[in-house]
């Protein structure tokens, strides 16, 4: 094999510690966020060049060879050297030509998006933004890196993906101007029930439900965005669970709706709604990535307020 590919990259590096510590393939391909087949891949490289199996499998576990074993200290060192110099690197997003793919629901894209886009004429010229529908496939979306990262409300996140909580969401019920309930000084649960409640199926906690769930809904009707609920609203009795965001900048001010808090009583959701954004654990050590996380984080939490928790992952201010 000719010298000059002999040197070995930084995955393979990687992938060789991950395999030192982790001691099974599956193992050190989770910690690293790397495809298992990708490791597959790298580890025979690793062989090849090396001439030596490096690591055999006994006992349901890998262990180094005696070839792996003289590697190791120059494998751990040069890993560590790679991973200062990297850090020490200056990124600059100015620089920086690339489309970054965001999947997402129409209604808090309408909110952050434009906000976003206008900051990122400024600090990223050279980059575009594809936002996509955010639909029940996302994590196979992410996983085969078809996009960066998703905006979503769910919690059920996969041990394999990351997750950063940058804002908890506030909820009103939108109806018509006039409405029944609206004269009422203390609705409660069982009067909602007596009107059709409008459920957009964007919305992946009440839509969802509505969807899989119908005996919870047996007054109300369902729509494929949420964009289209007021004018439903304004002609017929329905109501809506809605943001308070999206109610104050588009119902109320373009429609003319009125609001109502939540009856005593009604929990139309499992939890407390927040806006996560969430990545394949593969994107995590990327510059570029880490950029564009903090970019978009700190747009959401400008028109949707600040996360109540302290995150594991930070993001530049």
């Amino acid at each position: 094999m000719p010298e000059e590919n002999r040197n070995l990259t930084r995955e393979q590096l990687q992938l060789f510690q991950a395999l030192w510590e982790k001691k099974t393939l599956s193992g050190a391909a989770l910690s690293l966020g790397m495809h298992l087949p990708k490791a597959s891949r790298i580890l025979k490289q690793l062989r090849e060049i090396a001439g030596d199996e490096l690591f055999v499998r006994m006992g349901g576990e890998m262990h180094p060879t005696a070839a792996a074993e003289r590697m190791h200290p120059s494998v751990e060192g040069a890993a560590r050297a790679m991973d200062e110099i990297l850090k020490g690197r200056a990124f600059d997003p100015a620089s920086l030509q690339r489309t970054f793919t965001v999947l997402v629901h129409s209604q808090p894209l309408s909110r952050f998006g434009p906000l976003m886009l206008n900051a990122m004429k400024d600090a990223a010229p050279r980059c575009r933004i594809a936002f996509l529908p955010l639909g029940e496939n996302w994590q196979e979306i992410l996983g085969s890196s078809r996009a960066d990262l998703a905006v979503l409300p769910d919690a059920n996140i996969p041990s394999s993906y990351r997750q950063l909580v940058v804002s908890s969401c506030s909820y009103v019920i939108a109806l018509r101007k006039g409405h029944p309930l609206t004269g009422l000084s203390d609705p409660t649960a069982a009067d909602l029930r007596k009107y059709p409640e409008c459920v957009s199926t964007g919305s992946r906690l009440r839509g969802r439900a509505f969807l899989h769930d119908s005996r919870g809904f047996s007054n109300g009707f369902v729509l494929p965005d949420a964009l289209a609920a007021p004018s439903f609203l304004k002609a017929t009795d329905a109501w809506m669970v809605t943001c308070r965001l999206m109610f104050e900048q588009l119902f109320q001010k373009f429609y003319g709706l009125d609001a109502i808090p939540f009856p005593e009583g009604f929990s139309p959701f499992p939890e407390k709604p927040r806006v996560r954004i969430v990545w394949h654990a593969r994107f995590d050590s990327d510059p570029a990535e880490q950029w564009f996380r903090g970019f978009i984080a700190n747009s959401v939490r400008r028109v949707c307020g600040q996360n109540p928790e302290l995150n594991p992952y930070g993001w530049a201010a």
